[in-house]
């Protein structure tokens, strides 16, 4: 029997390419049923791939960035069914911290071989809100309020760090009491991260060597009171330093509670969230995800 795929479409993702000729191509030649369901408000990603994985679909892929990408995955939890992504926006975090191929052809390819591989990644949960990717809280926040629609359409990836250099000079410190599987921590600094994966849109780059989707943990990091310029410009890969650990305060935990002595703004996976304080606990394993396995296409890209 055919493998069913349903294909859940973001058009209002960062990336204008031709998806249904591309798809259309790659899964004529894999002998795959499949079918389409267009977003065009909040909350269909979610519903598209709950109604797909109550249908019978094998397979549902979400084409569009990581909010898609979260909305479908949200949408898939507590049932067997896998998630293909198709990276489709403006950054693609999750899709490159598990090697999905940026190509839109070869991603495609990853729904359909029968090669590809089932990967357990955790998700995070904090109160009504879920995420895949990170929470930060104060700088992280405020360069993703900055990163607005239109700077994203004029400058794609780059508008994150035109952002960020923006949001620098706003930025103070303030005092995180946080709460870490009971333990309790006060410590200064000027940003929070609860990181469930640390690259920041390139291969082989991140803020904290180490942090993994599968294991159960959040890395927890607080910014120093250091040159956050200086910082940042490592970390963006516009120096050829890495960033260094002395950077950081660091632990890993499965629930974690931020708390600050002023409120500061809060972002998960892009999305501006209510301010602080905030409760976040780890959902091990939550999102099955396709990822490459044998047999690497020799298309061109």
């Amino acid at each position: 029997m055919s493998k069913h795929i349903q294909v859940v479409i973001n058009p209002a993702s960062g990336q204008d390419q031709p998806i249904l000729n591309t798809l259309n191509d790659v899964f004529h030649e894999f002998d795959v049923n499949w079918g389409i369901s267009v977003t065009q408000k909040d909350g269909d990603a979610q519903r598209f791939a709950e109604a797909a994985a109550a249908n019978g679909a094998d397979v549902v892929a979400a084409y569009g960035g990581d909010g898609t990408v979260m909305a479908v995955a949200q949408g898939l939890m507590g049932s067997e069914v896998p998630l293909a992504i198709l990276p489709g926006g403006t950054a693609n975090l999750m899709s490159v911290e598990l090697g999905i191929p940026k190509d839109l052809a070869k991603a495609f390819e990853v729904a359909c071989r029968d090669t590809s591989v089932i990967r357990a990644v955790d998700m995070g949960e904090a109160g009504n809100h879920k995420f895949m990717l990170r929470v930060g809280i104060g700088f992280p926040a405020e360069k993703v309020i900055l990163a607005d629609r239109d700077l994203k359409d004029k400058y794609g990836l780059a508008a994150y760090t035109i952002a960020a250099f923006k949001a620098i000079d706003t930025s103070k410190i303030v005092t995180y009491h946080l709460t870490l599987d009971g333990q309790t921590i006060d410590v200064d600094g000027i940003a929070c991260r609860v990181d469930n994966s640390s690259n920041i849109g390139m291969p082989d780059v991140s803020l904290w060597s180490g942090t993994d989707v599968s294991d159960g943990y959040f890395d927890v990091l607080v910014m120093r009171n250091i040159d956050l310029k200086s910082l940042y410009s490592v970390a963006a890969g516009m120096t050829d330093h890495k960033p260094i650990s002395k950077a950081f305060h660091h632990w890993r935990a499965r629930e974690i509670t931020i708390e600050t002595d002023q409120k500061q703004a809060v972002q998960g996976d892009g999305e501006i969230w209510e301010d602080t304080p905030i409760t976040i606990k780890v959902l091990p394993g939550a999102m099955k995800v396709l990822i490459p396995g044998g047999n690497v296409s020799k298309r061109n890209g």
